[in-house]
């Protein structure tokens, strides 16, 4: 069983990483699944979730408050009526560990953030990460006991909250722990392997097993700037692919098979930037992940499941015309950025054109005081434009990523307009989509909650 989480991948983001990765006619590796369905991801308190309850909903089948993971509704954030947090479901990863399966966590966010945590923690408020980072660690007091001899393979970002602070780590960065604890050396003595950059990730073999791979101080790269990493992070695929080889092998050992979680984590981060390329980049490599995943796998024996915790605020605009090269039939004339919209994410990452139906003419789409518009924009966010009066995109002086004026829609930095003036961008509430294949993914469908996701991989696996 593997479980892909696309972190705020809401169906406008698969909808424009298909069409800046493959066109608006083609097909990622996820579409091409057979079963799909759509998810409902509203908490327990909150129309609009944040991954912390969604994600224990998918890894429990218990719904939560906000900020919660792994307890039930009658948990609020930070205990705040002092009434105690109740009762901890078990998650499908401790399941899975108690059935005797190897189990495997893998994100690009810290491995103590919100969705990886849900697999193997429960904690009052998702920011009590220094408590997380041990609930995994078998020698420390507030072990997770349902985890057994350990979670197999731990892979992300996060090291940070695993080394004391003031202390500097492998990449020159410190550790923020409060308790003067180091969990690297910690994590050693209880028989994990620890790395921390590409040549010790690639010498992992399974008598390496457990494995504690922490890439990045926090969050790792996006995959847009991974090869400027300092310690040669592995990609989401990368680490996707270790992990199976990893987990098939000593499961064939044990006979019980694995479950394995894989959070593609920034593609959140680069939407709540209000940066749209990284957010697709990042999808791109999480389609990627689970494409590479699906060719190693027998899917006569295992199952695939691909969702999303939540959307974003985040929105395909206008009326755009496909690139002149995808287009039927031949226009009179076109307005002279046309011509380049192919090499735009096949138009995803451009202005909005269309084409006078009498003149046969290709021109931007304006708004009413005759400004372009790009494709896509957020609904808030940091891309906000305290102006007057909108601006060209192609010669917008709004600071983009890192603080410098992009070219345009199509640069790596332009963070595409929003309406509301916001420091980051918001999840959505919309529903989000499954989609399955392999043996239990005819259970996917319809319209359900997001826990139905627990029952479906729970009956799939038998426990």
């Amino acid at each position: 069983m593997i479980f892909f989480v696309g972190d705020g991948m809401g169906v406008s983001t698969v909808t424009a990483a298909r069409v800046f990765s493959v066109g608006v006619a083609g097909q990622l590796v996820m579409d091409q699944f057979p079963y799909t369905a759509l998810s409902r991801t509203y908490s327990s308190d909150s129309i609009t979730a944040d991954s912390a309850p969604t994600m224990s909903a998918m890894m429990t089948g218990v719904n939560t408050n906000q900020s919660v993971l792994g307890y039930g509704e009658g948990a609020e954030a930070n205990d705040f009526n002092r009434d105690g947090d109740g009762e901890q479901p078990w998650t499908l990863l401790e399941l899975a560990k108690a059935r005797g399966m190897k189990v495997g966590a893998v994100s690009t966010a810290r491995l103590t953030h919100a969705t990886p945590a849900a697999t193997y923690a429960h904690v009052n408020h998702r920011d009590k990460e220094e408590d997380i980072a041990a609930q995994s660690l078998p020698t420390a007091a507030n072990y997770n006991r349902r985890l057994g001899s350990g979670v197999d393979v731990l892979m992300g970002g996060g090291r940070r909250f695993y080394v004391p602070g003031g202390v500097v780590d492998e990449e020159g960065g410190t550790g923020s722990r409060t308790d003067g604890r180091d969990l690297r050396a910690l994590y050693t003595a209880a028989g994990y392997t620890y790395v921390w950059n590409t040549p010790g990730f690639n010498a992992l073999a399974p008598a390496n097993l457990p494995v504690l791979g922490l890439f990045e101080r926090d969050h790792m790269e996006f995959e847009a700037d991974r090869a400027t990493d300092l310690g040669g992070e592995p990609s989401l695929t990368e680490m996707t692919v270790k992990s199976i080889q990893l987990l098939e092998h000593a499961s064939r050992l044990g006979g019980q098979g694995y479950f394995l979680m894989v959070e593609g984590g920034r593609i959140d981060h680069a939407h709540h930037e209000g940066n749209a390329y990284r957010a697709l980049v990042d999808t791109q490599e999480f389609d990627q992940a689970i494409g590479t995943a699906a060719q190693m796998v027998d899917l006569r024996e295992t199952l695939i499941i691909v969702s999303a915790d939540h959307s974003h605020v985040f929105n395909i605009a206008g009326y755009p015309l496909r690139p002149l090269n995808e287009l039927p039939y031949r226009v009179k004339s076109h307005a002279a950025g046309f011509a380049s919209t192919a090499e735009h994410g096949h138009g995803i990452l451009d202005l909005a054109y269309d084409i006078n139906q009498t003149t046969g003419h290709v021109s931007e789409i304006r708004d009413r005081t005759g400004i372009p518009y790009a494709v896509l924009g957020y609904l808030n966010g940091p891309g906000y434009r305290a102006t007057a009066s909108r601006t060209d995109p192609r010669a917008d002086p709004f600071p983009g990523r890192g603080g410098q004026p992009s070219a345009g829609p199509w640069d790596q930095s332009y963070l595409p307009e929003a309406a509301v003036p916001l420091a980051s961008e918001t999840h959505g509430g919309e529903d989000v989509a499954i989609y399955a294949v392999g043996p239990g993914a005819e259970l996917v469908r319809g319209t359900v909650k997001n826990t139905h996701i627990f029952t479906v991989m729970k009956e799939a696996l038998g426990l």
